[in-house]
C-alpha cells in the first residue's frame, strides 16, 4: 500500500531552485503513486463526419492526497516522462482548445511577474493557491490551470526546443483560430525550461473514434482522422523531441 504523502509536505521538501534534483523528485513521486486521483474527462471532437472522444485530465497533475495536493510545475522533458509512465500523451493545441471550449469551470489565468523567482518552488505553491482561490471549490473540467507543453510539427527536426500554449482570455493579445490567449504556440524555451505557469495536463493514449477504441497516435498520424485532434493535420511529432522512450 502506498504511503500517504501530503502535497504541502512534498513541496516543502523540494529544492527551492528549479533544476534536475527537483524534476527527479517529481518523477519519483509519480513512480511511487503519490498522485492525487486523476479524473479523466471525455472531450468531444467532430470533423469530416467523424466523431472522436479524447480523455483528458480534468485538472493539472497534482501530487499529494485527495485532501492535500499541489499542482506541480515541470519541464517539457519531465512532462514527457510522466506521460510515458501514465500511458498518456502531451496534448496538441487542438486538444487544448477543446478543453477550453468544453470546460465546466473557467477561470482567468493567474499571471504573475516574469522575474528571476518565477521558476522557484515558492512561486509554484503561490500559483497553485491562486488557482485554488479562483476555482473556489468547483469541480469538473477546469481551465485555465496554467500553460501546457504541447505536440506540434514545428518541433520536427529539433532536439532542444519545447512548445508551450495556453492562458485563454478574451482580453489577450494573441489569437489561435477562434480563441484569444496570452500564450500562442511558441518555441522560445528548451525542454528543460520551467516556471510557475508550466503545469502538466495529459491526454490518455486510449481514445474513441466513432465509438471504436483507437490509439491517439494512430489518429494523429492518419490523414483522414488527424484533424479531430490536431489543428495542423497529420502529426510527425508524437512525443517531446530529445526525450527517448524509457528515459
Amino acid at each position: 500500500m502506498t504511503d500517504v504523502l501530503r502535497g504541502t509536505d512534498f513541496v516543502a521538501r523540494l529544492p527551492e531552485r528549479a533544476g534536475r534534483a527537483r524534476e527527479d523528485a517529481i518523477i519519483e513521486a509519480v513512480k511511487a503513486g503519490h498522485l492525487a486521483p486523476i479524473c479523466w474527462v471525455p472531450v468531444h471532437s467532430e470533423h469530416g463526419g467523424r466523431r472522436a472522444t479524447f480523455f483528458v485530465s480534468a485538472d493539472a497533475l497534482r501530487i499529494g492526497d485527495p485532501q492535500d495536493s499541489v499542482r506541480i510545475n515541470a519541464t517539457a522533458r519531465t512532462t514527457q516522462q510522466i506521460a510515458d509512465l501514465l500511458e498518456c500523451a502531451m496534448p496538441t493545441t487542438r486538444i487544448c482548445d477543446l478543453v477550453w471550449e468544453q470546460a465546466s469551470v473557467r477561470i482567468k489565468p493567474c499571471i504573475g511577474a516574469p522575474d528571476p523567482t518565477m521558476a522557484s518552488t515558492a512561486r509554484m505553491l503561490e500559483h497553485h493557491r491562486r488557482v485554488e482561490e479562483r476555482i473556489a471549490g468547483r469541480t469538473g473540467l477546469i481551465e485555465n490551470v496554467g500553460k501546457h507543453w504541447v505536440l506540434t510539427n514545428r518541433l520536427a527536426g529539433s532536439r532542444d526546443r519545447a512548445a508551450n500554449y495556453g492562458w485563454y482570455d478574451q482580453g489577450a493579445a494573441h489569437r489561435h483560430g477562434a480563441h484569444a490567449l496570452w500564450q500562442p504556440l511558441g518555441l522560445a524555451h528548451d525542454l528543460d525550461h520551467v516556471d510557475y505557469s508550466q503545469v502538466v495536463r495529459l491526454v490518455r493514449r486510449r481514445c474513441l473514434i466513432d465509438d471504436a477504441e483507437r490509439d491517439l497516435f494512430e489518429v494523429l498520424t492518419d490523414p483522414a482522422l488527424a484533424r479531430l485532434a490536431s489543428s495542423e493535420g497529420p502529426l510527425r511529432v508524437l512525443r517531446q523531441p530529445g526525450v527517448p522512450e524509457g528515459a
